[in-house]
């Protein structure tokens, strides 16, 4: 009777352990962002209430810095299950669903409030989009208005000539700008760049203002163009199977807690997008202010350049739900 009553105990105690492993939940993701930026330290923060909340049930192990390599490596370690998601960029994103890639339209957007106008008309649109190919869109994590740095002043079309301009590699909108400006671009990952401007291999590069301060890019140029060219669209996903394996209580908590600090982190980004021009003025680099009539060359090149990439790189459909997004709110103004 005691050996029968030892052996329940035991397989009780086998049960509860079980029960107790399953509901101990470790996400993995991998990013971009250096340790100590912004993102970070929000990310950071979102990570510590999750696992206060779920009491320590689930937690988020952050690869910051491409200690995993570039967004091309962080989505193949996704595939093969070595992570379980990422922070990705508008490049990384369309790696996975290239429709999103239609936000990044050079010149399509003038201003936030045209961005979080459409984002919020599209928002389900991309979140079903992400989920069809099995990720969930945890929150978008902007990356901002995006503009040219240069070791050399550019006012106008012809300055952009003989210029060694970097793009990112996998970057086809930009790739496909820059051959209708005529430009012979050096594609290059994400952490070669800074090498790559301090061996001269490139003179122009372009990035948000925080991006660029980040990367230490600023410490490498000497003039900022201040003309936006594109929004930089940025989020986090995680892959539905990770996410479907938690429990309902647990995945709304992640949701809810995604939406507080996401957002909490956007209005930060914007914010300190306007503290680093500041801050690179301070070390010394120069402002180029450019008029519309001196770019509306580029805008027209550039615009038409990326419209030639619907139906091929992402869908004209979505493409003109956006832009029938931007009629509806700048007719309302």
């Amino acid at each position: 009777m005691n050996i029968f009553r030892c052996f329940i105990f035991l397989l009780i105690l086998s049960i509860c352990s079980i029960v107790y492993a399953k509901e101990n939940f470790t996400i993995k993701i991998a990013t971009l962002a250096p340790e100590g930026s912004t993102w970070m330290k929000i990310f950071n923060e979102f990570n510590r209430e999750i696992i206060k909340k779920t009491n320590g049930n689930v937690r988020f192990k952050v690869y910051p810095g491409g200690v995993l390599g570039d967004e091309r490596d962080m989505v193949r370690k996704i595939r093969i299950g070595q992570i379980h998601g990422g922070g990705f960029t508008g490049l990384g994103l369309s790696m996975i669903y290239k429709d999103i890639l239609a936000l990044q339209i050079p010149f399509l957007f003038k201003d936030y409030k045209e961005v979080d106008y459409v984002l919020n008309k599209m928002e389900k649109r991309f979140r079903e989009g992400f989920r069809k190919k099995g990720f969930i869109l945890l929150g978008f994590a902007e990356v901002g208005f995006i503009y040219l740095f240069s070791n050399v002043p550019i006012t106008d079309l012809k300055d952009i000539k003989g210029l060694k301009f970097w793009i990112w590699e996998g970057d086809k909108i930009a790739r496909v700008v820059f051959n209708k400006l005529g430009i012979i671009p050096v594609p290059l990952e994400i952490p070669d760049v800074l090498l790559a401007l301090q061996t001269n291999l490139i003179d122009v590069v372009f990035n948000s203002p925080l991006g660029a301060v980040a990367l230490q890019w600023f410490s490498r140029v000497k003039y900022m163009i201040k003309v936006p060219l594109s929004y930089g669209v940025g989020a986090i996903l995680i892959k539905n199977k990770i996410f479907e394996r938690l429990p309902s209580q647990y995945q709304k908590i992640l949701k809810e807690s995604a939406e507080k600090y996401f957002n909490k982190l956007n209005k930060k980004a914007r914010e300190e997008n306007e503290k680093a021009i500041s801050v690179m003025k301070k070390h010394g680099i120069k402002i180029i202010e450019l008029s519309e009539e001196k770019i509306a060359d580029a805008i027209k090149l550039s615009q038409k350049a990326a419209m030639e990439l619907a139906g091929k790189e992402f869908s004209k459909e979505i493409l003109d739900k956006i832009l029938f997004y931007l009629r509806e709110y700048r007719s309302e103004k």
